[in-house]
């Protein structure tokens, strides 16, 4: 009996360590340019995520929970110029079919927007949990925009472009804050 119990020991001690080794260095220090690839190798377009990480100066300085932040940040002011534009974009058309799909996606937008600023306050109070679900929200939010781009007649602006970004960031985010909820 005390043999079968020094080698479950053993081997739960060697699965300890093995897995304190094998939890990624994001976890627990500032992350760094490979930690940065990493992540983004996790989204649908690796190029563009590593190159909206770059553009804020933060991303590189912090723990994954700050990236969180940066992300959600990302999100939520792309999110911010989008619902502009879309507001811009009703103003201006005459067209009364683009008006209304403008002022959808506009109320979409605005709709994500409160979907993001909910997901930044779980990161305030560590509820990382909860950060897909209103992620979710948020890319169900900007579907629903597309899906109204995609019928007659055609949006001349080309919104779709700022749509697939904003997609993009969502996507960001749950990646980040999926790290969080391992942690």
């Amino acid at each position: 009996m005390a043999s079968v119990l020094d080698n479950f020991s053993s081997v739960l001690i060697s699965k300890v360590l093995i897995f304190l080794l094998v939890v990624p260095s994001l976890m627990c220090h500032s992350l760094e340019e490979k930690d940065l690839q990493h992540i983004c190798s996790k989204t649908y377009n690796r190029t563009e995520c590593l190159n909206q990480f770059k553009s804020d100066p933060r991303s590189l300085n912090t723990d994954i929970k700050g990236l969180t932040g940066v992300a959600v940040d990302l999100a939520l002011n792309k999110s911010n110029a989008v619902h502009s534009q879309y507001n811009q974009l009703y103003t201006d058309t005459k067209n009364s079919e683009l008006q209304e799909k403008y002022i959808a996606c506009s109320k979409n937008y605005n709709d994500a927007i409160r979907d993001l600023q909910v997901a930044k306050k779980y990161l305030d109070i560590n509820r990382y949990r909860f950060i897909t679900i209103e992620i979710n929200d948020a890319l169900q939010e900007v579907m629903s925009c597309r899906t109204v781009l995609k019928e007659e007649p055609i949006d001349p602006a080309n919104m779709d472009y700022q749509n697939k970004e904003f997609k993009l960031l969502c996507y960001m985010v749950k990646v980040t804050s999926h790290y969080l909820i391992q942690k």
